[in-house]
């Protein structure tokens, strides 16, 4: 048993040996990562990549918390913009390192981001106030524009109203009933025409051919009451005017009608 605490002992006085060794060897090892990340932060805030640059120096800081990381950050911070942090963190530097050589400069830093910073919210209360009065201005104007919406259709009615009350109301006239024809009209008395008389120089063609054979009054009638006569002419000037147009339609390549279906250059049989 004796044999057996001793060997325990000598296994926990080796572990603790080894770990204190691991322990003293982890802080040289976060100051070699702290130099690289200052290193690569400093390299984006030469190339105005402040967020990166912000990124590098806060890991640094977690590595190894030198004052001079709180620096960079607080500068980082200016950069962009952020004046509350930049504020936050120029204080943090000078409590963490109160000798600082450059502690006039941060100081001066200081009183510069609080004007900024008062600045700042003095705009922020006059856009504010700004956007307040706007907003009462717009919602005054609603009310009045319907107020006087409201007001101009009151007085409309009104005037319609002391319209219909002067204006009497319509008389009502009987229609008048038609007139209705009588169903039988008298029948007109016939108008004999006088018979003209008959020159004592002209001889009665009806009388004449009525007195007169039937072989005799066709051989003396004139050719002009003959039918075929007639159809012979009308086949004629249907010849003729056929032939016209014909003709008309065969005069080469002419101005053409512009009311007709052929267009310019159409050469027509």
């Amino acid at each position: 048993m004796a044999s057996l605490r001793v060997a325990v002992l000598v296994t926990l006085a080796l572990a603790s040996g080894l770990t204190s060794g691991a322990n003293a060897a982890s802080p040289a090892e976060d100051k070699v990562l702290a130099k690289q990340h200052f290193e690569s932060g400093a390299r984006h805030f030469d190339l105005s990549e402040y967020d990166q640059a912000l990124a590098e120096f806060k890991e640094a800081y977690r590595l190894k918390p030198d004052a001079p990381f709180l620096y960079n950050i607080a500068q980082c911070h200016r950069k962009l913009g952020h004046v509350d942090e930049a504020l936050t963190f120029y204080k943090t530097y000078l409590r963490r390192a109160p000798d600082a050589p450059n502690r006039g400069e941060v100081e001066r830093r200081i009183q510069e981001l609080e004007a900024e910073h008062q600045a700042q919210q003095a705009r922020k209360a006059e856009e504010e106030r700004e956007a307040k009065e706007a907003r009462a201005a717009k919602a005054a104007a609603e009310a009045k524009a319907t107020a006087e919406a409201k007001a101009a259709a009151e007085a409309e009615s009104a005037k319609t109203a002391e319209r219909a009350a002067t204006v009497p109301p319509p008389v009502e006239t009987p229609s008048p009933q038609p007139a209705y024809a009588p169903l039988s009209r008298p029948v007109p008395e016939a108008v004999a025409w006088p018979a003209s008389p008959v020159p004592a120089n002209r001889t009665d063609l009806t009388q004449a051919a009525a007195s007169k054979p039937v072989g005799e009054a066709g051989a003396e009638t004139s050719i002009l009451h003959r039918w075929w006569f007639w159809t012979a002419v009308g086949v004629v000037v249907v010849g003729g005017v056929t032939a016209a147009v014909l003709a008309t339609r065969r005069g080469g390549n002419g101005v053409f009608c512009s009311d007709c279906a052929t267009t310019a250059g159409l050469n027509l049989p």
